[in-house]
């Protein structure tokens, strides 16, 4: 029953509209058969536009009943009012469907592509129909010309159409009514001066008749459109409608220069509306458009300022010349200095001087290929004097050309990775008991030393030293004590050798000394005295004392050969050294 009554109520309102609006028909002479400007078109079809599909029959059947009614009034009888009434409604429906097909339901005037199919729907394809209709009643019963009839409604009912079915929308949907309690007070009384400032003008401009000043007041409608947006439009041109059509139909105003026709000024004045209607509607979208971009860049700018302002990140904007032209708050601890006092310094100047080349080509980088993310890795001075390792994202930043106008970087402190990387790097290439550098990073050094004499330098020499009787002091002693063992020769070697030699912990009880430029001479000297420190020590452990001898094998490292070859003759040479007793040296062949 709520359903019917709301279709009943839908239907009684709006054929009320369509009544009057047909009542407030612009056409003095009503005996030359179909109206110059009809009203009650563009109030249907905003009507529709605005309302739910589910309501459209019941708003065509009242204004149809409507139609028929204002028929009668205006003497047309009801003979002759049916066959118009199928005029003017099917003008409508075609133009709702064609309008629904072609979705234009909202912001059908804010794009130059939505004008043209507007146009082509509600100003030409719709108002044939209905002036075919109707121009063949008008001159059947009215003894008027088909062309002329044809021509006067097409011109009127589209003319008219295009000008007021947005303005009537903008009535119907509340758009008007949100605005003005929405609106802060200093923008209502803007809102007012603007419109009283319209009025004045149109009033002047179609006041008098001696200059075409219609241009004049397009000025004080666009101010309102850009002050008001679209419900300045929809107002401005609205008063401009009422006041011009007032003034033409008392024979005032600039349309006069067109003659004594009134159809004729009728028909420009429609003409002027709708061109003032079609320049203001699109400026207003496109300003709506704008505004509601700027209001989400606005939002988007206070979470992403909230974000970097509260992350342990730093989010650093620079120009295409490496300037700062924005960096969170997190910078502070890093640089000891606040955002605003690194503005429009380069922020090279943060980067430790051996790492500003890398940083400095990753900033280019990103300039030159936008699309991609660069990734660097540096070292920075914090304001204390520590030494502390950042990662950077960087980004190109570009503007709505696509030009790179700078670069945006995430910026971490990655010192406590470095840390973690660097002792998991000591850990691979490092002895866990001796703190001696192991079997990998001595074969990589050899490798190295080899590869030198290759291009003709001098690869130096090899020693390889065996604890001698090492499993005794295991089977004796324990394996604790064999631990100590290992840790002292350890240190005797390091403290025998140059900076530059390396030893290492070949495995069990074997170590490796390479003796990098070194000739065979040197070699033997200093794995002598190795020798001699380690017979003369006496390590104790746990109140244990533990007398120790070690052997080994010298080889030179030349040309031509293999690190297998180098270290098998340093390995023979030990064997020799075992094999003659113990606690000596031997050179290999």
């Amino acid at each position: 029953m709520s359903t019917r009554n709301h279709r009943i109520g839908i239907a009684l309102f709006s054929g009320l509209i369509y009544f009057l609006s047909a009542l407030l028909t612009i056409d003095p002479v009503l005996d030359r058969g179909v109206a110059t400007m009809w009203l009650a078109s563009p109030a249907l079809l905003a009507l529709l536009i605005v309302r739910s599909r589910r309501e459209w029959r019941a708003i065509l059947i009242g204004a149809t009943i409507a139609s028929l009614a204002a028929s009668v009034v205006l003497g047309c009888g009801m003979i002759a009012g049916l066959p118009m009434a199928v005029g003017r409604i099917g003008e409508v429906v075609v133009a709702i469907s064609l309008f629904h097909r072609m979705k234009m339901r909202r912001g059908f005037l804010g794009t130059l592509a939505r004008i043209g199919r507007y146009v082509l729907a509600i100003g030409i394809v719709a108002p044939a129909l209905g002036a075919t209709i109707a121009a063949s009643v008008a001159a059947l019963y009215h003894d008027q010309t088909f062309a002329q009839q044809w021509r006067t409604w097409f011109v009127g009912h589209g003319l008219g159409m295009i000008a007021l079915t947005p303005l009537f929308a903008m009535l119907f949907s509340g758009a008007i009514r949100r605005w003005w309690r929405g609106a802060a007070l200093p923008l209502r009384g803007e809102g007012v001066i603007l419109l009283a400032a319209t009025a004045i003008v149109a009033t002047g401009v179609f006041g008098q008749d001696r200059l075409p000043l219609l241009f004049l007041p397009i000025l004080p409608v666009m101010l309102t459109t850009f002050r008001l947006g679209l419900i300045g439009a929809a107002t401005s041109t609205t008063i401009l409608a009422a006041i011009g059509g007032y003034a033409t139909l008392h024979d005032m105003g600039p349309t006069n220069f067109l003659g004594g026709d009134l159809h004729l000024r009728l028909e420009f004045l429609q003409l002027y509306i709708a061109s003032t209607v079609l320049t203001a509607f699109p400026v207003a979208a496109d300003l709506s458009r704008r505004q509601s971009l700027y209001r989400r860049l606005r939002e988007s700018e206070a979470r992403y300022r909230l974000l970097a302002d509260h992350s342990s990140d730093i989010v650093l904007s620079l120009d295409r010349r490496g300037r700062i032209a924005y960096v969170s708050r997190s910078i502070e601890p890093v640089a000891g200095k606040s955002p605003g006092q690194l503005i429009g310094t380069r922020a090279l100047e943060l980067v430790h001087p051996l790492d500003r080349d890398l940083v400095l080509v990753a900033h280019r980088d990103a300039i030159h290929a936008p699309t991609g993310t660069q990734i660097v890795e540096y070292r920075a001075q914090l304001a204390g004097d520590a030494l502390c390792w950042f990662e950077a994202h960087t980004r190109a930043v570009t503007d709505e050309h696509g030009a790179v106008t700078g670069t945006v970087s995430m910026i971490r402190d990655v010192s406590h990775r470095k840390s973690l990387e660097a002792e998991l790097s000591r850990a691979a290439s490092t002895d866990p008991l001796t703190g001696l550098v192991n079997r990998r990073v001595f074969d990589a050094a050899l490798a190295a030393r080899l590869d030198t004499a290759a291009r003709g330098g001098r690869g130096g020499c090899v020693a390889v030293f065996d604890l001698d009787h090492f499993k005794a002091v295991n089977d004796r002693f324990g394996h604790a004590a064999g631990d100590h063992v290992l840790q002292c020769f350890a240190r005797i070697a390091q403290g025998v050798v140059g900076e530059d030699d390396v030893v290492a912990r070949l495995g069990g009880e074997e170590f490796g000394i390479l003796f990098p430029d070194a000739d065979i001479a040197r070699a033997q000297h200093l794995s002598e005295r190795l020798r001699a420190t380690l017979a003369a020590s006496r390590l104790t452990h746990d109140e244990i004392s533990v007398e120790l001898t070690v052997s080994a094998g010298i080889a030179t490292i030349d040309a031509g050969a293999s690190a297998t070859a180098v270290l098998c003759a340093a390995d023979r040479a030990l064997y020799v050294a075992k094999a003659e007793g113990r606690d000596r040296l031997r050179l290999a062949a």
